[in-house]
């Protein structure tokens, strides 16, 4: 289908969903996507994500433990460019599918192996499974329910969109790669992975015990502690539920202001962030301001806030945003003709490219729809490699990426690129970034780039930025629809000066439409697109903070966005405009659930009212002592788990036939299999079920996150860099989350310093030292005075 990846062929071979997931995100933006399915399906064919999950995809059925069929699935790797799978490698050498043969045999071929925890770390060859990774690695701790004490599983599926996006972005840095070294080679993006990846705005080590944020429990009232900022989300007086944020400039004295608290808060130039709270400020915005929303219904305060330009947006259902005037306006509303809704309406594909845009979707398709194709699908020839021969350590060497944002999400999109060797140039305003005084969320999101101060309201340094976006590949920012243009950076003007020049733009809701111009501010647009509501558990009220968000999965995307226009131009030689604004990724990442014909929302998939799971089968059971989670939806793992409660009879039980038949008959199984865990302690259900070959991980109740910043095998793997003298001092932060086989990428040094490279940067585009001298002078430039020893000024600390 049209797109950008309109020329790539990918092989999805795997029995997981966030292989389903990160295939999907190929295919909407035009990959031809060859799902490879076991006779009748997989163990979630058919759950309703199907409908989501791979929609636009070729179904094609084989058994790949016989050699006939075997056969075939390698006609069908001749001729891809993507493999993605999700076996471990002494599952793939068993199959002929290791790194190995996949080399000799499929030399262009790029493989991309989704396993559970990678094998470089202390958990290689424990079970994949969401949930299993989630027990194991601390997460279901990381928000505490109110309704019961104990850990939460993840209503939102996180670390299945987490990896996934991590595999697109190997895949495409790997394509890249193919195009210089002239071969293809592994990816590995494990669930471990993505778990850290979406950690380090809140998760660092400092010597000093630095943070803008307090440990514990995400969904506090008073998680930032003296910080000048109020984010999360407030019931109001009609019972419903809304999210603001006092972000950016005079966001928090506005709000204030539109609560009734003006004359009691004082008014702060420049960024709040940087001046902590006092004691009554404190009081305010930790106890009193979560009653004055009660006083008022959810549209009331809504349009008050907005017409105050502060941040605010209303809790819903997923889905149910799909409804909205701005997702309309844009275009992000389709539907789908479907056999058991009608039709059903769905979230587009999440980025748009003005140069090569995307074709509507098409419905997922029946299990081994495309069976008859299976001969002409494997008989395609070899892609053909015009490899350029240049040799490169790192995967996107060569490409230099401009970055004109402020905040967190398209910043840490630049920071995935520059960790697989980018050359990220962040251009500030003389006032820094706003989040500077966020010393780790700053550093999260700016590690390992350079940086530069330009005052773009001046014509020097405005001519300064056009020679710097003449040798750039990208430029990137997210300002308020016109700005750009404003400032002399739009579109237009830039393609002028660099007709390859890729422009990535990502804002809040969209370049145009209704909303275009709100303030967008991360977790709003979650609350917005569902994700509190998916937490909540049926039934509940939502909850207060999940695990992920969109500045995380709107830095992914773009991330893999930027990778995609890339590919494309290598193609056409052309450059283009792509936009990714957060509400598109938000909608994405909640891309299991839909609307139905009525446009009434329809869960994918849904966590109980208990908070313990989406099925019998996959879910967190109490045991004795503690908790237990498993997951077991397969037929052989089902099997395994049934002998080791002692109920071997469920599996020739007609109740329990196949997962279909489990899942009608959930609850019975729920039923039976509770009592087991309720009478023995975790450490001895654990024993039974994994002595049996039933995967299953005891819950861990502690944080685990922030003990692998101190971990050896952390830093070695580089998944964990330290820097002995950083602007902050003692740091260890998380390092590369992707990982390739040939030109790895590596992640190194801390976040900049304000105009920490900004005459190096000068000088490469043509600056003598003299014009140099002039434009700092001038202040139309500024140079950091000192680029080593820790820095003083405002630092923001919840602690």
């Amino acid at each position: 289908m049209p797109g950008p990846l309109d020329h790539l062929v990918v092989v999805e071979l795997a029995q997981s969903m966030p292989a389903a997931i990160a295939a999907m995100l190929l295919c909407d933006h035009g990959a031809d996507v060859v799902k490879v399915e076991p006779r009748g399906g997989n163990f979630f064919a058919h759950d309703l994500t199907r409908k989501s999950w791979d929609r636009s995809k070729r179904s094609v059925e084989l058994d790949i433990e016989l050699a006939a069929d075997r056969k075939a699935l390698r006609g069908l790797l001749t001729g891809a460019d993507i493999l993605i799978h999700a076996m471990e490698e002494d599952e793939a050498v068993k199959l002929g599918l290791d790194e190995a043969s996949l080399k000799r045999d499929f030399p262009a071929l790029v493989s991309v192996a989704m396993t559970a925890y990678g094998a470089d770390t202390p958990f290689a060859g424990r079970p994949h499974g969401e949930a299993l990774a989630a027990a194991l690695l601390g997460t279901m701790v990381d928000r505490s329910s109110p309704f019961r004490p104990g850990p939460v599983y993840l209503g939102h599926p996180a670390l299945h969109y987490g990896q996934a996006f991590l595999a697109s972005i190997g895949a495409l840095a790997a394509v890249r790669a193919r195009r210089e070294i002239g071969h293809g080679q592994r990816v590995e993006a494990s669930l471990l992975d993505a778990m850290i990846a979406q950690s380090p705005m809140n998760d660092w080590w400092q010597e000093d015990g630095i943070s803008y944020i307090k440990k514990g429990d995400a969904g506090a009232m008073d998680r930032f502690g003296n910080t000048r900022l109020i984010t999360g989300m407030f019931e109001c007086g009609d019972g419903q539920f809304l999210q603001f944020h006092t972000g950016g400039p005079g966001g928090f004295k506005a709000a204030m202001d539109v609560l009734g608290f003006g004359d009691r808060v004082q008014t702060i130039g420049g960024a709040e962030m940087r001046v902590p709270l006092t004691e009554d400020e404190y009081k305010i915005a930790r106890v009193e301001v979560p009653e004055v929303f009660k006083t008022k219904p959810r549209d009331e305060w809504i349009r008050l806030l907005h017409a105050a330009d502060c941040a605010a947006l209303p809790v819903l259902h997923p889905a149910e945003v799909l409804l909205d005037d701005q997702v309309e306006f844009v275009g992000q509303r389709i539907s789908l003709p479907d056999p058991d809704f009608g039709t059903i309406y769905q979230a587009a594909p999440a980025v748009i490219f003005r140069g090569t845009p995307c074709a509507a979707p098409t419905p997922a398709p029946a299990i081994g729809a495309d069976n008859g194709d299976l001969a002409g699908l494997a008989s395609r020839p070899a892609p053909k490699i015009a490899a350029s021969g240049r040799p490169i350590k790192r995967p996107l060497e060569g490409i230099r990426v401009v970055d004109f944002s402020s905040f967190f999400a398209v910043g840490f999109g630049g920071r995935l690129l520059s960790d697989l060797g980018a050359d990220v140039i962040k251009v500030e305003t003389p006032g820094g970034d706003q989040m500077r005084p966020l010393p780790d969320c700053f550093d999260a999101a700016q590690r390992g780039k350079r940086a530069m101060v330009l005052d773009l309201k001046t014509p020097e340094a405005l001519e300064a930025a056009y020679k710097l976006v003449a040798t750039a590949d990208v430029v990137t920012h997210n300002l308020r629809p016109g700005k750009a243009d404003k400032l002399g950076i739009g579109f237009e003007k830039l393609l002028s000066i660099n007709p390859r020049l890729i422009y990535a733009y990502m804002p809040g809701y969209g370049s145009r439409g209704p909303k275009s111009l709100l303030k967008s501010f991360a977790p709003l647009v979650s609350g917005w697109t569902g994700l509190l509501r998916e937490g909540g558990g049926e039934g509940n009220p939502p909850t207060r903070s999940v695990f992920g968000n969109e500045d995380y999965n709107n830095g992914f995307l773009a991330a893999a966005g930027i990778l995609m226009a890339l590919e494309r131009r290598a193609v056409s030689g052309v450059g283009d405009y792509m936009e990714c604004p957060q509400l598109h990724s938000s909608l994405w990442t909640t891309s299991e659930h839909f609307l139905n014909a009525d446009k009434q929302v329809v869960y994918g998939f849904r966590l109980d009212k208990d908070q313990a799971g989406i099925n019998a089968l996959d879910r967190i059971y109490r045991t004795a002592d503690g908790w237990l989670c498993i997951s077991c939806r397969s037929d052989d793992r089902f099997a395994a788990l049934a002998f080791a409660v002692g109920l071997p009879e469920m599996v020739d039980d007609p109740r329990f036939a196949d997962p279909r038949a489990r899942s009608a008959h959930d609850g019975q199984l729920q039923s039976m299999l509770t009592p087991f865990f309720a009478a023995r302690s975790s450490a001895d259900a654990y024993a039974a079920l994994d002595a049996a070959g039933a995967p299953c991980e005891i819950v861990r109740e502690k944080s685990w996150v922030r003990e692998a910043l101190m971990e050896d095998w952390a830093q070695a793997s580089n998944r964990v860099v330290e820097d002995l003298d950083s602007m902050y001092g003692h740091v260890r932060t998380f390092g590369s989350f992707i990982h390739l086989s040939e030109t790895p990428g590596f992640a190194s040094g801390t976040a900049p310093r304000l105009g920490h490279h900004t005459r190096q940067i000068l000088g490469e585009v043509g600056y003598s030292e003299a014009e140099i001298d002039a434009l700092i002078a001038g202040r139309k430039a500024m140079q950091a005075e000192r680029i080593t020893g820790r820095i003083g000024g405002p630092r923001v600390s919840a602690a």
